[in-house]
């Protein structure tokens, strides 16, 4: 069905491009519209067209269309196919390889021009977007559209996401453009052979085709034990116990990974080796992680220098190497978070060409401010601000405060957070902003919302405001009022920041909130787990906007939001009555017993509040699908339960007679 007016009909554009006017109309049957390219037109460009022909459903081109689209990149004469085309303003835009533009040429033609292949597969998304609401078997409506349009961010996507087949065409069709090849394989390594490595070609081809860069990597050097290396090798087996790496917390269980002895050649040796595989089989970038925990191989060699120094050393001795086969290889230096006392050193060494990949720094960035916390790291951001390509995995896409404890999968859907964050990266001059996603079950359901606003504001940042993009998703998910579902989003948004950017989850899952009452050290409003509530009544508040949210959802029938709704008030009033405790148990004297009879009373509430939250996760995991859940659903309704357990028994215990 046509939609009824332009502003619906441009709320179907994900992301919303820069510059757009739509002019007159071309109505007619599908097959009468002509889809062309430029003779030795590339494969991009092709694979471009042929998704509006598919999309149109034309097979054979029409003798005498009633409309010409042209698509192609604009030639060293500043033409496309002999028509001119303003090549000089798409050289000034930013990220000019990848913008585009879209302009009618006299009444019946529509030109998709680009510099390169990547901006004409842009171009063709954002005219699928508009043709599709409006299509039928019988009848497309050709917009004679204005578009200038280019990226804020040079990269934009995720971390890790499943079944790649499938979710790289939907990423792509966004114009989310990185993905990491979560699939690439080490190949078991062999002493004094060369050494292998696997990755998925085919599917890496298939998505270049659709400008995103499906990125094979070589994994973290303190894992390589995994593939053998210290059984081969196992002189490069780091020395002593603080070449032990541990884990985080999320992890839970699983080897302490022993750092390698970085210091030694043959380990840029066996590095050069995967990359000259890789390589072969079409990997012309890759991306290269340093250990992830702290560790230090205890030698002289490498206590001289630094362990994370001389890994990322080998990176680079490696690719100087693999470039004398592959001339064209590029690399990217994944930096461990947790250990940036030798940052500046890595930098100062790195070729100036190599990006900077970061993750799982939100904790050690934070910096206290109202009524947003800053986010920075001076070192990476002067190097940023020089002309650094680095990029954040740290786009909060899932509900859990640090990208590094990903241990609880609940809703939350806050435009505003996400918004927050890609606008921080970019004043700081990042370049790549992707999200993180731990898990795979039901991914797309429940991030899918914060998956789409990364979309919209990696491209761009000041195009619509966090209302206008919740409106706009909705509609493109057919909800029947999708206005309502904005009012709903600007509502719940700014509390879901609030909830989740708390100190959450650890304040329950690692039993901060415990600790709390055990040492009855008095809450603080305005830090820790009460990060967003600066007095009393601030609780309830954030409760009366989620009750407002709340009728709004049942109104539009959308148990969806609804049941995400009463998540998000559970934990506020688990919050709450975190709080009374702790103040009560802090500053009363529980000798008296009418001030023990308002503590248990508050104890009562807690128990409450307890089983409310986790009736609430329960709710919303059944609407999606029946048990067997992933285990972090059960991670987040255990941790609230033994938060509340802990705390009752320890008051009931010691200071109730």
């Amino acid at each position: 069905m046509r939609p009824l007016d332009r502003q619906q009909w441009v709320q179907y554009l994900l992301p919303m491009p820069h510059e757009i006017d739509i002019g007159e109309l071309i109505e007619c049957p599908p097959s009468a519209v002509a889809v062309r390219t430029p003779d030795g037109a590339g494969p991009m460009v092709r694979r471009a067209a042929e998704d509006v022909r598919r999309l149109l459903g034309t097979i054979v081109e029409p003798e005498a269309p009633v409309c010409d689209i042209l698509v192609g990149t604009v030639d060293a004469g500043g033409t496309l196919a002999g028509i001119p085309v303003d090549a000089a303003q798409l050289e000034r835009l930013p990220n000019s390889d990848q913008a585009y533009l879209i302009v009618p040429h006299g009444r019946q033609q529509l030109l998709l021009a680009a510099l390169t292949g990547r901006g004409v597969y842009y171009a063709s998304r954002t005219l699928c977007q508009l043709l599709e609401p409006a299509l039928t078997p019988q009848q497309a409506v050709i917009p004679m559209i204005r578009v200038v349009d280019w990226p804020d961010f040079d990269e934009r996507g995720l971390w890790n996401f499943p079944d790649e087949a499938e979710w790289i065409p939907w990423l792509s069709s966004m114009k989310l453009n990185y993905g990491k090849m979560a699939s690439t394989r080490l190949a078991p390594v062999e002493r004094d052979r060369p050494n292998q490595a696997v990755i998925e070609s085919g599917l890496m081809h298939q998505a270049s085709m659709r400008a995103f860069n499906y990125l094979p990597y070589i994994l973290h050097l303190n894992f390589l034990h995994d593939c053998g290396l210290f059984r081969a090798y196992p002189e490069l087996a780091g020395k002593g116990d603080g070449a032990l790496s541990g884990r985080y917390f999320a992890h839970k269980e699983g080897s302490q990974h022993r750092v390698p002895c970085a210091s030694q050649p043959v380990l840029a040796q066996i590095l050069a080796e995967w990359m000259v595989s890789i390589a072969s089989q079409g990997g012309l970038e890759i991306s290269c992680w340093l250990s992830e925990r702290p560790a230090q191989c205890g030698c002289r060699d490498c206590t001289a220098v630094g362990q994370f120094v001389l890994e990322a050393r080998a990176f680079v001795r490696a690719w100087e190497q693999a470039k004398r086969d592959f001339p064209q290889l590029q690399i990217r230096l994944f930096l461990s978070t947790t250990t940036p006392e030798r940052d500046y050193r890595v930098l100062a060494e790195l070729p100036p060409q190599v990006k900077l990949e970061r993750a799982c720094a939100t904790s050690m960035e934070r910096v206290l401010h109202w009524p947003r916390d800053l986010l920075a790291n001076p070192l990476l951001d002067h190097a940023a601000a020089a002309g650094r390509w680095i990029a954040s995995y740290d786009v909060p896409i899932a509900a859990n405060g640090k990208v590094d404890t990903p241990e609880f999968k609940i809703p939350q859907r806050s435009a505003p957070r996400v918004r927050d964050f890609i606008c921080q990266l970019r004043r700081r001059g990042y370049q790549g902003a992707y999200g993180m996603i731990a898990w795979g079950t039901l991914a797309r359901q429940i991030n899918g919302f914060n998956i789409e606003a990364l979309a919209e504001w990696s491209w761009n940042l000041h195009g619509r405001n966090e209302q206008e993009f919740a409106v706009a998703w909705a509609r493109r998910q057919g909800y029947v009022s999708p206005e309502k579902v904005g009012q709903w989003a600007a509502l719940m948004g700014p509390v879901e920041f609030d909830v989740y950017a708390s100190d959450f989850p650890v304040c329950y899952s690692q039993g901060k909130a415990v600790d709390m009452i055990r040492n009855r050290q008095r809450p603080y409003l305005g830090e820790g787990m009460f990060r967003y509530y600066l007095d009393d009544a601030d609780f309830e508040r954030k409760r009366a906007v989620c009750a407002r949210a709340a009728a709004i959802a049942a109104e539009l029938q959308a148990p969806d939001l609804e049941l995400e709704t009463g998540v998000v008030d559970s934990y506020i009033a688990l919050a709450q009555s975190v709080y009374q405790v702790a103040e009560l148990l802090a500053t009363s004297d529980l000798e008296d017993l009418e001030n023990q009879s308002v503590l248990l009373q508050a104890v009562s509430e807690l128990d409450a509040a307890g089983r409310f939250n986790a009736e609430t996760i329960r709710t919303w995991r059944a609407n999606l699908g029946p048990e067997p859940w992933h285990y972090r659903v059960h991670d987040a309704i255990a941790a609230t339960e033994a938060t509340v357990r802990e705390i009752g028994r320890f008051v009931r215990e010691r200071y109730l007679y």
